[in-house]
């Protein structure tokens, strides 16, 4: 009895085909417009090509190092420290990416009489361990009607009817400080780390409102919001 292969993609063509869509994209210099630029050493876009990559791929930096195989120039601590960054503004480098790949890409394959939407989700981002987790809260959840630990996840994506990108995104924590479970840093409000947990602690139609005015001044354009 003969057995039938399972497919299997080569590891090779998707790190090229992450490397392809880097170029298509620009998305060095779009990172470096979110302030997602060196002070020295490694490039920031190798960190998040090799992040990207991964993903596709189905690795980790971890096993990868457990394993032997991690063969990159650049340490584990300057990986994190590059996804902990509180100057890289992620919030706006998802929508200039979204936006170069809609009015590029998408803008093209459909009717000018076809209206353009920007659709908004609210879900659950459970946490069943979460003390030491920045922010984590108890919210309420509308599906069962009981109170959860974790987060909102506020998502905004556009849709021309046939396709859909993500655009942006943020955690929403509780407003009250009697629900939060886990602990809360000091940052100055005027920075881009200190702007995010202020909007993480905000009502979700005024998240809402900033997840659309950053998705429109990054170059979206929609006829409604759902």
């Amino acid at each position: 009895m003969s057995s039938i292969p399972q497919n299997h993609f080569d590891e090779n063509d998707l790190i090229d085909c992450v490397q392809r869509f880097f170029s298509k994209h620009h998305v060095g210099k779009l990172l470096a417009r979110c302030n997602g630029m060196k002070e020295k050493g490694v490039s920031p876009v190798s960190l998040l090509r090799y992040k990207l990559s991964n993903i596709f791929v189905g690795r980790s930096m971890y096993m990868q190092q457990r394993t032997g195989s991690f063969k990159e120039d650049f340490s584990k601590n300057t990986f994190y420290r590059f996804l902990n960054s509180v100057k890289t503004n992620w919030l706006r480098f998802t929508s200039l990416l979204a936006a170069d790949i809609v009015n590029n890409d998408l803008k093209d394959l459909t009717d000018d009489n076809r209206k353009n939407v920007f659709i908004i989700d609210d879900s659950l981002f459970n946490r069943t361990s979460c003390k030491k987790t920045e922010l984590a809260s108890k919210v309420f959840d509308h599906t069962d009607m009981h109170f959860k630990k974790g987060f909102r996840m506020l998502t905004l994506s556009w849709s021309d009817g046939n396709t859909l990108i993500p655009v942006n995104s943020c955690l929403l924590a509780s407003a009250k400080d009697t629900n939060i479970i886990g602990p809360v840093k000091d940052f100055d409000n005027r920075t881009i780390a200190g702007k995010r947990r202020k909007l993480a602690q905000t009502k979700a139609p005024e998240a809402m409102m900033t997840l659309l005015d950053t998705a429109i001044s990054a170059g979206l354009k929609a006829d409604y919001v759902l």
